[in-house]
């Protein structure tokens, strides 16, 4: 026999000392530092096998015992408050007590050893070897009892198997090998789960016994071993020894191949008693109940006494009674046919209705005479209430499934036949004829670059790496368009080896849902380039304030726009030459690619958005020019294009390009910042031409004429024969106050005429004489303040003879055709007549000296208004009340500037402090 004897198994005393010398482990407390050092070194001196480890709380000894396997605990209770049971009362380990007192552990203390005069720790090293070597040896000894115990017991149809923790047989008392179907009884067994794994089938089901035999090693379970003539059912029954035995599992299998066989024709039988469980009744040729058995009279809620001479009508709803003589009719008159199922509603005694499917068969008497029926009775009530709801559940999921244009495939992935039905082919643009009912069909109408994708998910599904098979892709039409279409699928039948045969699943056609996400994550894309633009533009705002000139601020904004990373062209035009043709003067990005961003129909972008003051977006591709307005998508390689114009009031600087390489960059939130962007920049411009002009020694004198007798000041020049000149204007938020002075007419007509233009909101005479005076018109415009938007000041307006002449005072390099532009806002048909650069003419106080530098915009335009008012005349020709009401303001205030303007100019002239 090739078994295992029980000398060969490593017992569990392997952890105690015992006379082959293996190590073991012994837990000393005491609270005596000297005591444990002399204990340790006692049991180290005699027992080169022993680790101690030595503690001095009970706390620290519970923790040691817990931590390891332990041969034995000594203590000396001396000193020792309260000693935990669990410390001194287990099965896991003997206690040695060391003392020389009466202490309350000695009673639950395997071995006392009493402290006597003298040196006593090698005495107690010696009881300490003693005590571990008996516990093994009794351990080991009880361990041979039973397992002989269990041989001897053992029968013919089991075996027992003592096995180690990794499954290695440790003993058996009989060979393995043959005791086991399908294994070579030749060889010795040293894993037994590693060789049932070769001996069941390698079929799933097989794997998981064995994978249970593994897991689960105490469990009961069955195992099915093919043999030669017959299978051979095994049950494995497990028990885990203590841990005093090494951590053994003692395993017991018992051949129960004819108890199975049992089983299963038991298993049989019970089925057919469970088919005769349905009811039997017979009756008579009148239709009477003369026998039911117990099954059928309690479907009805009777008991069988109770039926038994009743006739059949006294059980059957009113008309079943027909149904049945029918078929009872039908069966006498087809001789052939001996038998036959009728569904018939039966009453119960309660009142409430049940359906029973009956099978009849005729009793003929010895001469062939109707003689009753036999009829078996099977409760089809629940059956025929789940076949109804299944009906209306049918009913209500074709309605679902119509309502939600939902289409529905049935595949077998072993054959690849798929049927459609006729919304799957229906959304596609096909009837279920034009389609043939094959996985190819499906797959040549998937989107080429979603094929892969979808197959990989149907794999997945096949050889279920997912229970649940969902996948989007696209599929071409009839009409060769392409539908998103949503496809989910499970399987729902597999053969025994775990192969798929059958997945159902729908199609949903979600091409709108997917354009609504496709604009959601358009729009989500648009907030955060529209983050990133803000971020930049702010960026930009905050640089033009350290720009010193028109050159530094074109090209710090093209730059950033560039490095921005988010468009890869920026540059910034004029209106140059004679053929007022639009040129970029600064450039930053491609400069290869300028020319897609200028080379439009005419008008381009940038002419438009030159002419009209408000953004514009095209897209441009193969450098052609596109619509104007807002961006549309293109092909690939196109280019989108915003042209935003740099604006300052009513005055266009030029315009700032950009380019991206994506035809739909600009969307309506992003042409606005750049709006916002074009504005600063434009007042940024205008600032700088505002600083050249104050600090340029020489500056570009412009006289512009007009003699269109239309224009206000000529009409009232004409009309009295006057000459009419504007002294002065000041600027009182909403509006400007603007002075005349007449000279040759009267004022009052002058301002009663010029009052009743629909530009003048009022006007007032200030002085009058008679010969001319100084008259006040309030105006929403000024040239003056027209100027300022263009880095220009007014010196002169002179209207007399029928000619209005207006000289102007600009920077050198001014473009003179924009603020002619400008100023025909307010004065059409101005030509210009005298253009000379000149010295600039300096005012009498220096600019370090002048007392007005101690004003501030305020104080200086109450003065301003005051004087030109002739408030300072005598006698005045504006009073207080007058002033304020001019100024808008209460006389109070008008007050309070005047003396703190007074104050400060005396302060100024004599140098106060």
């Amino acid at each position: 026999m090739i078994g295992n004897d029980l000398d060969d198994i490593a017992f569990a005393g392997g952890g105690h000392a015992d006379a082959t010398g293996r190590e073991f482990e012994v837990v000393y407390l005491d609270t005596d530092p000297a005591a444990r050092q002399r204990v340790r070194t006692a049991l180290s001196d005699h027992s080169a096998d022993a680790t101690v480890t030595t503690v001095a709380t009970t706390t620290a000894a519970l923790e040691a015992v817990a931590s390891t396997e332990v041969a034995c605990l000594a203590l000396d209770p001396a000193g020792l408050d309260d000693i935990p049971a669990a410390l001194v009362s287990n099965d896991r380990y003997p206690v040695v007590v060391y003392t020389d007192g009466d202490d309350a552990v000695v009673d639950d203390a395997a071995t006392v050893v009493k402290k006597q005069r003298g040196e006593q720790s090698t005495f107690l090293a010696e009881k300490v070897v003693s005590v571990v070597s008996a516990s093994a040896d009794r351990t080991e000894s009880a361990l041979r009892e039973s397992l002989s115990g269990i041989e001897s017991r053992a029968g013919a149809d089991e075996i027992a198997v003592l096995l180690g923790s990794d499954g290695e047989v440790r003993w058996s008392n009989a060979a393995v090998s043959a005791f086991v179907a399908g294994m070579d009884d030749t060889r010795r067994v040293d894993r037994l789960y590693d060789a049932m794994a070769t001996a069941v089938p390698d079929t799933p089901c097989g794997r998981r016994q064995v994978q249970r035999l593994r897991d689960a090693p105490t469990e009961p379970v069955t195992v099915r071993l093919p043999g030669d003539d017959h299978d051979q059912y095994l049950l494995r029954h497990g028990y885990e020894l203590p841990d005093a035995a090494g951590g053994l599992t003692l395993v017991l299998l018992r051949d129960v191949t004819e108890t199975a066989r049992r089983d299963a024709r038991t298993a049989l039988l019970d089925l057919l008693v469970d088919q005769a469980q349905d009811g039997l009744y017979t009756l008579d040729e009148r239709g009477v109940i003369d026998f039911c058995n117990e099954s059928f009279a309690a479907t009805l809620g009777y008991d069988p006494a109770e039926l038994r001479g009743e006739h059949a009508s006294a059980v059957l709803v009113p008309g079943e009674l027909s149904k049945g003589q029918a078929t009872v009719e039908r069966l006498l008159e087809s001789p052939a046919e001996t038998s036959t199922t009728v569904d018939l509603t039966f009453r119960r005694k309660d009142g409430t209705e049940r359906e029973l499917s009956i099978n009849y068969t005729l009793i003929h008497d010895d001469v062939g005479n109707y003689d009753g029926l036999v009829g078996v009775a099977r409760d089809v009530t629940e059956r025929k209430h789940r076949e109804r709801e299944y009906q209306e559940l049918t009913e209500r999921l074709h309605f679902a499934l119509e309502g939600a244009e939902l289409g529905v495939w049935d595949w077998n992935p072993k054959t690849n036949e798929v049927t459609f039905d006729e919304r799957w082919t229906g959304m596609l643009g096909y009837t279920t004829d034009e389609l043939e009912p094959r996985y190819e069909t499906w797959a040549d109408l998937v989107h080429p670059d979603d094929i892969d994708r979808a197959e990989q998910a149907l794999k997945d599904l096949k050889t279920g790496e997912t229970e649940l098979y969902q996948c989007e892709f696209r599929m071409r039409t009839k009409d060769g368009d392409w539908r998103w279409i949503r496809d989910i699928g499970k399987v729902f039948e597999r053969t025994d080896d775990g192969e798929a045969v059958r997945a159902v699943g729908i199609h949903q056609d979600i091409t709108e849902e997917r354009r609504r996400q496709n604009e959601v994550e358009r729009q989500r894309d648009e907030l955060v380039t529209l983050d990133r633009v803000n971020v930049l533009i702010q960026d930009l705002i905050h640089a033009l304030g350290t720009t010193a000139s028109r050159d530094e601020i074109a090209e710090t904004v093209c730059e950033r726009i560039v490095d921005s990373e988010l468009w890869s062209l920026a540059w910034i035009g004029e209106r140059t030459g004679a053929s007022d043709g639009l040129v970029p003067e600064t450039v930053a990005g491609a400069d290869d690619r300028v020319d897609v961003a200028t080379d439009w129909a005419d008008p381009g972008p940038g002419e438009t958005a030159l002419r009209t003051g408000t953004p514009q977006t095209a897209t441009a591709e193969s450098g052609a020019a596109a619509s104007s307005g807002d961006a549309t998508p293109a092909a690939d390689g196109a280019e989108s294009v915003a042209a935003v114009p740099l604006v300052h009031g009513d005055v266009v600087h030029g315009i700032l390009c950009v380019c991206a390489a994506e035809p739909d960059a600009f969307t309506s939130r992003v042409v606005e910042s750049f709006a916002v962007l074009g504005e600063m920049i434009g007042f940024a411009f205008t600032a700088v031409q505002n600083r050249r002009l104050l600090t340029r020694d020489r500056v570009l004198e412009l006289t512009f004429e007009s003699r269109n007798p239309e224009t206000p000041l000529v009409s009232v020049s004409n009309a009295y024969n006057c000459r009419v000149e504007v002294v002065e204007s000041v600027d009182i938020g909403s509006n400007h106050l603007l002075y005349l002075s007449v000279d040759g007419g009267p004022a009052a007509a002058v301002a009663e005429r010029l009052g009743s233009r629909a530009a003048v909101v009022d006007s007032r005479v200030v002085r009058a004489d008679d010969d001319g005076g100084t008259i006040e018109l309030r105006v929403p415009e000024t040239i003056q303040s027209l100027l300022l938007d263009v880095g220009a000041c007014r010196r002169t307006v002179v209207a007399d003879g029928g000619t209005l002449s207006i000289t102007i005072e600009a920077p050198p390099d001014a473009d003179s055709r924009t603020i002619r532009e400008t100023l025909t806002t307010l004065v059409p048909d101005l030509t210009l007549t005298a253009k000379r650069e000149c010295e600039r003419a300096r005012d009498a106080v220096a600019a370090d000296t002048d007392p007005s530098e101690n004003l501030t915009d305020r104080q200086q335009e109450v003065l301003r208004t005051a004087f030109l008012t002739g408030y300072y005349a005598w006698p005045r020709d504006t009073d207080a009340e007058q002033l304020a009401e001019a100024l808008g303001i209460a006389s109070p205030t008008l007050h309070q500037h005047l003396r703190r303007a007074q104050r400060n100019l005396v302060e100024a002239v004599f140098d106060f402090q």
